[in-house]
């Protein structure tokens, strides 16, 4: 091996960068970043984001089917409440004054 020293490798051992800092430098790259997204189109965007678009759809699905279900459950349960009462009362009108439908 050599023993000896390059004289770059001394110089580059010494050498140090100090940059001062930058009060702008995050604004800077949000914006850079914003101006990238605008001119992203449309079906690019859906592309890219694809996977989450499509959960977000089956979640809003399955959330209006069961709000759906629950109310058609409720309705019928309201809907047999009164037919039964209705029955009642023709069959026997002294059952009007307990039921009151």
């Amino acid at each position: 091996m050599n023993s000896s020293r390059d004289p770059l490798s001394v110089i580059l051992s010494g050498w140090r960068v100090a940059p001062p800092a930058n009060p702008d430098f995050r604004p800077a790259v949000w914006r850079r970043i914003g101006a990238l997204r605008s001119r992203e189109s449309w079906p690019a965007y859906l592309r890219a984001h694809a996977a989450l678009w499509t959960l977000m759809a089956a979640v809003v699905l399955s959330a209006a089917g069961w709000t759906g279900h629950a109310a058609a459950q409720a309705r019928m349960r309201a809907d047999r409440e009164a037919i039964v009462a209705s029955y009642l009362v023709d069959l026997d009108p002294r059952v009007q004054a307990s039921l009151k439908p």
